[in-house]
């Protein structure tokens, strides 16, 4: 008589691995050569299997439960007598698909714990049965160095192919005075090319300007036209060393960290603090007294309901950036009605000091010119760390900017003193933020030809860069500034209206580059006009290095290379048809075929 074959097998998927046969449990990873019964000691045990087998009766009332094995096309039918099909991946193939998961987890800023998740293992073997994904510490270990280096390669195969780039750098400091210092390459894609930890006063700005000459000797000084860096004291004292090793080099400030610094100097102002602290006490009394709060909300909600107001909340400043102040301000003023009547009402219990703020005609009337200055300014640093963002617009953005703040001041809550502060913080603010490079790349955007923003000073300074750098490229400096008069006075290849309505459909660096490329200035003005004005891809990735750190127990250098590939991945995406199967699934067919005879 036949022995009959154990129940135990159906709770199990066979694979090939290496040569070996072995049988995976369908509920947690733990895979046994061919052994009924330690497998059924195991599925004793299994709490994986205990917890299914309890949610998943069978139609006689027992439990049961199982995970299908997929049913590939290409593996032969099983053997009459046979329950299951045998799949097998060799380490050729185990590799690849390891190579691929471990890029799939760093572009999308996965967990790395992802593969030891029990739902993410059923996942895989139900796709793949003989399939065994990667180790957390594989992750962060060879496939992370692997993957680092063949995206490193291909930043500098980007590097290499810009005809011109732009090195960004900016920094920050943790509570350990440990400081992070990124440096990200413009091509004018922005790719991470590496970062430094250092000590508090190893940061220095000898140190940050040897950095800065290493990098620009590495990727080709002579491609290399500026150096954006933050507005920290040691980065602006590195601007001098690096334009004196490289002359045709310009060393410029961000301008959203310029518009900030700004921001932050007139929320300094005495009165514009009494300001905000008066409507925090407002804001703070008012969301922690429970009664008070729900009453508020109630008279919000009727106000909706009528058009009368939106339905708002009060909020306190939040996060270290300019809208924190803004919002809290744009909070009481929507709802303004409600807390008056709230503090007019007899049934209402609000405390006197309170009261009196919020009944005070001054108050309000100061919380919106406040509002609508300081929401000014804050428009303005959002523009600039815009992806659209160009060095062209600087220039424009702060005549604009001194032209609001000069109409804004006068019905502020500042004092005279205090907008005199304020308007020198704006020249301070303009220092920083507007060189020569700006000036010359104003005058070269066609979008601005005719414009009369510039000084006398600045229109020379810019005549000096584009100088400068047809001597850098070595062209006729003479022929140049020919092509430049041409280009002011529309002349010659500018003479006709369709080559002026084009440039507001392109980039000012690709009109130079595409339709004006037989004037000599054009690779001196695609150049400039290819500069970004701000240091805006560091911010994001600060919060990407805090983030990648949460993750526990990855070594500093680890922290770096997964940032750098998380980033580049992002800029360096493949096509669809990219990465191609190492194999037909014809090739895999007679593959299997002729190993299992």
């Amino acid at each position: 008589m036949p022995r009959l074959q154990s129940g135990v097998w159906k709770h199990f998927t066979p694979a090939i691995k290496d040569g070996r046969e072995t049988f995976m449990c369908n509920y947690c990873s733990k895979t046994y050569t061919k052994n009924a019964t330690k497998m059924q000691m195991h599925l004793d045990k299994c709490k994986e299997y205990s917890v299914l087998s309890q949610q998943s009766p069978g139609p006689d009332g027992s439990s049961s439960a199982s995970i299908p094995v997929p049913s590939f096309s290409f593996l032969p039918s099983a053997t009459p007598g046979g329950q299951f099909l045998i799949d097998s991946v060799d380490q050729r193939s185990q590799a690849y698909a390891d190579e691929c998961l471990a890029r799939a987890v760093y572009a999308t800023s996965s967990p790395l714990t992802l593969t030891d998740n029990i739902y993410w293992k059923r996942f895989f073997r139900v796709l793949r049965p003989a399939y065994c994904p990667p180790t957390r510490e594989a992750l962060y270990s060879h496939l992370l160095d692997y993957e680092y280096d063949r995206v490193q390669s291909q930043v500098h195969e980007a590097i290499g192919k810009a005809d011109c780039v732009t090195i960004i750098c900016s920094g920050w400091s943790n509570s350990k005075d440990t400081g992070t210092i990124v440096y990200i390459v413009a091509t004018p894609a922005p790719l991470f090319y590496k970062c430094t930890k250092t000590k508090e006063q190893t940061h220095s700005c000898t140190f940050i300007a040897q950095e800065l000459k290493e990098i620009i000797n590495e990727v080709g000084p002579q491609k290399v036209f500026a150096v954006v860096t933050d507005d920290a004291p040691e980065m602006m004292a590195a601007w001098a060393e690096v334009e004196e090793a490289f002359p045709h080099i310009s060393a410029i400030g961000c301008t959203a960290c310029g518009t900030q610094k700004l921001f932050d100097e007139i929320v300094a102002q005495p009165s514009m603090k009494v300001m905000c602290r008066r409507a925090e006490q407002v804001v703070r009394y008012v969301t922690e007294h429970k009664l008070l709060a729900e009453t508020f909300r109630c008279w919000q909600t009727t106000k909706t309901r009528s058009h009368a107001a939106s339905g708002t909340t009060l909020a306190l400043p939040a996060g270290s950036d300019w809208t924190g102040v803004v919002n809290m301000f744009n909070s009481l003023l929507e709802g303004q009605n409600s807390l008056q009547e709230m503090a007019a009402s007899p049934t209402v219990d609000v405390e006197s000091s309170t009261r009196a703020t919020i009944q005070d005609a001054a108050f309000w009337k100061g919380l919106s010119s406040s509002r609508n200055l300081l929401y000014l300014i804050g428009n303005y640093i959002d523009y600039m760390k815009r992806d659209d963002a160009v060095l062209s617009g600087v220039v424009d953005m702060f005549s604009q900017l001194r032209y609001h703040i000069g109409a804004s001041l006068p019905g502020s809550v500042l004092h005279s003193t205090e907008q005199k502060a304020v308007m020198a913080s704006l020249e301070k603010c303009h220092e920083f933020c507007v060189k020569p490079i700006h000036a010359a790349a104003y005058m070269l955007d066609p979008k601005h030809v005719g414009q009369q923003t510039l000084s006398g000073e600045q229109i020379n300074s810019a005549y000096y860069v584009i100088s400068n750098l047809s001597h850098h490229l070595n062209l006729d400096e003479g022929k140049v500034l020919g092509s430049f008069a041409r280009f002011s006075a529309k002349q010659g290849l500018w003479k006709g209206a369709g080559i002026w309505s084009s440039c507001q459909h392109v980039s000012a660096s690709t009109w130079w580059k595409g339709l004006c490329c037989s004037e000599l200035l054009s690779p001196v003005a695609s150049a400039i006009l290819q500069i970004p004005p701000t240091t805006g891809m560091c911010e994001g990735l600060q919060s990407r290095f805090c983030n990648t750190k949460a993750q526990g127990s990855l070594s500093a250098d680890s922290v770096q290379k997964l940032v750098a590939v998380q980033t580049n991945l992002k800029l360096l995406e493949p096509g669809d048809c990219e990465y191609a199967p190492l194999e037909s699934e014809e090739d895999r067919k007679v593959s299997f075929q002729s190993e299992t005879e």
